[in-house]
């Protein structure tokens, strides 16, 4: 869709700190980085939306309509979503959400998420090939500091992305490490893809968004020496477990075996924070949280870190290892 020509939407298209634009038949509303989510003013240019929706459709040769009011479209670069206005009470809706091959976060930026050292643990969780989640609401920098995770990974492990929608570009960013980038469709789901991936010999499987029963073969795959890193939605990092007990298909949620299979598989959550300021989009660890057993094989939930409360430094080695797949 590169060809596409965005009309009066293309600067806002081209603006690199622009991350969403989103149309309601009304007002059309941008994210930026920095300045946060503003209505772009004065917008009357509905006319030109409508033809823009019906531009995507023929583009990518999808029908859009009464009968098919719902469009999903991707590029390189792009992620697109229309409701027709036949099912959207308010009138046409246009979402666009960019996925660059870029790392928006680095060291630097991390730093004003949280204190240096968290960033440290954080990196050193990965190099010691622990598994992740990270939670937050939609729009809160949960693929983005995935992405940044990534990034320390060593380039002599196997890295197998699973998405629907390409965001995660791994092999993109880093084009000379060992990446397979599999997605799924409505034929090919999460389950079956990671099933695949673990035929692949992957050192780290990379969900986008862990969202339902995929959970099971996802927790399954830790047990045979891969490592996870995904996203998925929660309250905090805390009520992870909890979470993923609520997409495990009859499951009973009181269990306390499934929770301590939970706890054993999963070792750090991180919870991530955001707030619309007048001074721009202000992103935060909110909270990072270390999963275990005791000697009674009960779960546990260790705070390493929690926005706003005093807590002494540690690094990830000085933590109990779980001594399933961790780099020594």
């Amino acid at each position: 869709m590169g060809d596409l020509d965005f009309g009066i939407l293309e600067p806002w298209i081209q603006d690199d700190r622009i991350t969403d634009i989103n149309y309601n038949s009304k007002q059309c509303w941008v994210d930026h980085l920095d300045k946060g989510r503003y209505p772009i003013e004065p917008f009357d240019a509905h006319e030109f939306m409508s033809a823009l929706a019906f531009k995507i459709s023929n583009f990518v040769n999808l029908p859009f309509n009464i009968n098919a009011p719902i469009l999903e479209a991707e590029t390189r670069n792009l992620r697109i979503s229309l409701l027709h206005q036949s099912v959207c009470r308010s009138g046409l809706s246009l979402s666009i959400r960019k996925t660059p091959a870029t790392l928006r976060l680095n060291d630097q930026l991390l730093k004003g998420y949280a204190p240096v050292w968290v960033g440290e643990f954080l990196r050193e969780a990965v190099k010691a090939r622990a598994n992740i989640l990270v939670s937050g609401l939609p729009g809160s920098g949960k693929t983005e500091l995935v992405k940044y995770l990534m990034n320390s990974i060593p380039s002599v492990e196997r890295v197998i992305t699973i998405e629907d929608t390409l965001e995660l570009r791994y092999g993109d960013i880093h084009p000379h490490k060992d990446h397979v980038s599999i997605k799924v469709s409505d034929r090919f789901d999460y389950e079956a893809a990671i099933k695949a991936a673990l035929r692949q010999r992957p050192d780290w499987i990379c969900v986008s968004e862990v969202r339902g029963r995929e959970v099971l073969q996802l927790m399954q795959s830790s047990s045979t020496g891969a490592s996870v890193l995904s996203t998925v939605h929660a309250e905090n990092a805390v009520s992870i477990p909890q979470r993923l007990m609520h997409m495990m298909p009859d499951i009973d949620l009181t269990s306390q075996a499934m929770l301590s299979l939970i706890h054993s598989a999963i070792d750090v959550g991180i919870h991530l924070d955001v707030r619309s300021t007048p001074q721009g989009v202000k992103r935060k660890i909110k909270e990072v949280i270390v999963f275990s057993l005791d000697e009674h094989f009960q779960p546990i939930s260790q705070v390493v870190y929690r926005a706003g409360e005093s807590f002494p430094e540690v690094t990830y080695s000085q933590l109990p290892v779980k001594g399933r797949h961790h780099a020594t």
